[in-house]
């Protein structure tokens, strides 16, 4: 079988990928915009209050001078980072609704609530 080059085929086919690049740029986007992002600063979590729905990523991110090692210790929900070192992110994602404190277990004073809620 031979295709030609050139002509419409090969219009068609570039706007095809350029269709293409675009619903990924546009998705890629999407996907971060609705992944709520927390710094760690100044020994604080900013914000320190987030509401979510169940199912929703959060992304904490180091953005200190100083290592944190992020953690919830609860029933319904066990998370630990281990040390997370200067400039490094951790994910957390929740599942269940309720009210979660997640702490850092070298700065007590650090305090993030998170309410999951629909």
């Amino acid at each position: 079988m031979t295709i030609k080059t050139g002509g419409p085929l090969k219009v068609c086919v570039k706007s095809t990928l350029v269709a293409m690049t675009v619903l990924v740029a546009v998705s890629a986007a999407s996907l971060a915009a609705d992944t709520p992002t927390v710094s760690q600063r100044g020994r604080k979590f900013t914000p320190d209050t987030l509401t979510v729905t169940p199912g929703t990523s959060v992304k904490i991110a180091n953005d200190d001078r100083v290592s944190h090692h992020v953690f919830i210790d609860q029933p319904e929900m066990k998370f630990d980072s281990g040390e997370q070192s200067v400039g490094n992110e951790v994910t957390l994602r929740f599942d269940r609704e309720g009210h979660f404190a997640v702490r850092c277990a070298i700065h007590p004073t650090m305090h993030l609530d998170v309410t999951v809620a629909p």
